[in-house]
């Protein structure tokens, strides 16, 4: 078990985030059921209020997080948008689930009217948004935290010990970790870095940073006022640390996922935390998932009404439009699904630990050896290393038509 497949790829910059994703990504595609030229400005002008759903929420929603949009990516998902309407014919208004909901409640992120054939569209932006996010206490792990501090608290305890002890020693020699070569670092820059303090000082908002401290940037989100830098005392940063994940530590995290190429002394001590976590993963998932309804709510097959489910081109992936079967009494669709072999875990090459899921539908009978989908599962530290606990993700479905899963082409 290679300790760098726990690990997501890049720090994620925040223009680049799951959340901006889908603010334009969602909102878009909607817009584009409205008119195909269809703007964000006329929008919050209160343009389209006639044709939405819930429209005084959407503006709310939209203006409060306006810093997200982008134009030219939005405005290649209102024609998306407009095109999906032509392919299934709907004539309706239209309402938006909102960003950073999780499909809580509804799976689809575009809205239809309650009164509709379907619920609404789901849409799966390859660059941010899963076909599900879950937690992994729905795969059958009982733990409060971080799932690898949980189950193995000593050996998780020992690599982040010697993350940190890299970090500060590296940060007292002089460096300042994860800082910009050419920027000039102010107390709401949003970056992540940290400083070694090797004389008092005081900035301009009258903080001041002791000597012997380190200096941490930290924050989230679009906002810049959710950016700080906050002075830490080196036994504050290590307390920290062996409680729990907290944004700032998340440079820790960046810090280890450039090192991790070239220092296998602290390789070595990830690598013992995660190949006792596979051996307990591939037992615990695989009775999780054989209990009923499981794989139904994995893969957003439990909705009474159907929906459709869109996925754009990438680089390696063709478009796809499908309409997912409900399973309400009235859809006259049979779904029963089992897993039709072992969980298999795959390697990747720096980011997350993966299993690929074959799931057939039993529900008519056994079906054929090759009818069958596979689910791709991740459990990683998706929202930054260190910086907040692993999440667990279904990120790809193919075979999708052995599920009843029906597609529309163009």
């Amino acid at each position: 078990m290679r300790a760098k497949e726990f690990l997501i790829e890049r720090p994620i910059h925040e223009d680049e985030s799951s959340s901006a994703t889908q603010f334009n990504s969602e909102l878009g595609c909607m817009l584009g059921f409205v008119s195909a030229d269809a703007t964000f400005e006329k929008l919050l002008a209160g343009a389209y209020n006639k044709k939405l759903l819930n429209a005084e929420g959407i503006i709310a929603q939209s203006t409060k997080d306006k810093e997200m949009y982008k134009q030219d990516y939005f405005n290649k998902w209102v024609t998306k948008g407009a095109d999906i309407k032509t392919r299934i014919g709907y004539k309706g208004k239209v309402g938006w689930d909102g960003v950073g909901q999780g499909n809580q409640g509804g799976v689809a992120d575009v809205v239809f009217e309650d009164g509709a054939t379907h619920s609404g569209i789901s849409i799966k932006e390859s660059s941010g948004i899963t076909l599900t996010n879950t937690s992994p206490k729905e795969l059958g792990f009982d733990y409060t935290g971080d799932i690898f501090q949980s189950y193995f608290a000593d050996h998780w305890a020992e690599w982040k010990t010697k993350v940190i002890d890299k970090v500060l020693a590296a940060a007292k020699g002089g460096r300042v970790i994860g800082a910009p070569k050419t920027s000039h670092l102010g107390g709401n820059d949003k970056i992540r870095a940290i400083q070694y303090n090797k004389q008092d000082h005081t900035d301009k908002a009258g903080t001041v940073y002791p000597a012997g401290t380190y200096s941490i940037w930290y924050g989230k989100g679009p906002n810049k006022d959710s950016w700080k830098r906050e002075p830490f005392k080196e036994e504050q940063i290590r307390k920290a640390a062996l409680s729990g994940n907290s944004l700032m530590q998340r440079v820790f995290g960046d810090w280890y996922q450039t090192a991790i190429k070239n220092d296998k002394e602290v390789l070595a001590y990830q690598e013992k935390l995660f190949t006792e976590f596979s051996k307990l993963a591939i037992t615990t998932i695989g009775e999780a998932l054989e209990k009923p309804q499981a794989l139904s709510k994995l893969l957003q097959m439990s909705e009474s009404k159907p929906y459709y489910y869109y996925m754009p081109a990438g680089s390696k992936k063709a478009e796809k439009l499908y309409e997912v079967p409900g399973t309400g009494d009235s859809s006259g669709i049979n779904i029963n699904l089992q897993m039709a072999s072992p969980i298999e875990y795959k390697e990747v090459s720096g980011t997350g630990q993966k299993f690929h899921v074959k799931v057939k539908n039993v529900a008519n009978g056994e079906p054929g050896p090759d009818a069958y989908a596979v689910i791709t599962l991740y459990i990683r530290y998706a929202n930054g290393l260190f910086a907040e606990n692993p999440t667990a993700r279904v990120q790809e479905l193919k075979g999708a038509e052995h599920l009843l899963w029906q597609s529309i082409e163009k």
